[in-house]
């Protein structure tokens, strides 16, 4: 399995597949290049090759191989236990509903708001009052990003209880959803080829490569590898890259290799 955040173990492997396209002598441009940012030294990589070639070459790879795939929640033992089980089940709204009530239930204005929360539930989830979130599972490429760049998954909880939370109940609300469960880490290992759809999941590889994108995922991987030429001491998991994946079905308990419960002086920690 590749973990984007290991560059030292996958960056040979790598090179190795993209030896036919960007041999040393190009690396040795890459290296002597005084270049300060990742994309530009991808921006490098493709003046020198054959674009199309090399993603072409870095899309087989990864066709090839397993991704790791990270998840981020809060989470009590029982919810834990059910994941483990069954897998990371596509958000249904209505079954959100008892964590709200065991989080928000405290509030001393609870009794006056919670004749709305069914009806706030069904604005938000078939509604899609503030984005559609109904139906889907998501990962992101990187656990270094997950903790430190957009950790509200690990302080809060899944996005859309916070939306709900917040409509009903404010800022205060928000607060509330901070103290249900234990911030949870789940990581997954996704076979290249779904990884790759999910990570295109309202434009596919074809059609971003016709508009003259670099497709996802395929972007992240090509950015670091040239990048870590230029910066021998180069680290992804520092790169707080946000690159998801969204699944419209269940992403099976088979894929899960383990969960990681963190403390929130952990999250304070990382976000230094």
């Amino acid at each position: 399995m590749i973990d984007f955040d290991e560059i030292d173990v996958w960056a040979p492997l790598l090179t190795e597949a993209l030896e036919e396209h960007a041999p040393q002598h190009v690396r040795e441009k890459l290296h002597a290049a005084p270049i300060e940012f990742v994309e530009d030294a991808r921006d490098l990589l493709f003046t020198l090759v054959d674009r199309d070639l090399l993603i072409d070459a870095t899309l087989e790879w990864i066709q090839g191989t397993e991704l790791a795939g990270y998840h981020g929640t809060r989470l009590t033992d029982a919810e834990l236990t059910s994941i483990l089980a069954d897998g990371l089940i596509p958000l249904k709204a209505e079954m959100r509903r008892d964590r709200l009530v065991r989080a928000l239930s405290p509030h001393p204005l609870w009794n006056s708001v919670a004749e709305q929360l069914d009806s706030v539930i069904r604005s938000h989830g078939q509604g899609a009052a503030v984005g559609k979130r109904e139906g889907q599972v998501h990962l992101t490429l990187s656990k270094g990003a997950l903790t430190t760049g957009f950790n509200h998954y690990l302080t809060h909880g899944s996005e859309f209880d916070l939306c709900v939370a917040r409509a009903l109940l404010g800022i205060e609300g928000l607060d509330l959803m901070k103290r249900d469960g234990r911030p949870t880490v789940i990581q997954v290992a996704v076979p290249g080829r779904q990884a790759l759809e999910a990570a295109h999941p309202f434009f596919d590889i074809a059609d971003m490569r016709a508009r003259g994108d670099v497709p996802n995922i395929i972007n992240e991987f090509l950015e670091a590898w040239s990048f870590r030429f230029v910066h021998a001491s180069f680290e992804t998991r520092t790169l707080r890259t946000d690159c998801g994946m969204i699944f419209w079905s269940t992403v099976p308990a088979s894929w899960i290799l383990g969960c990681e419960t963190l403390t929130e002086s952990d999250l304070e920690d990382r976000l230094q």
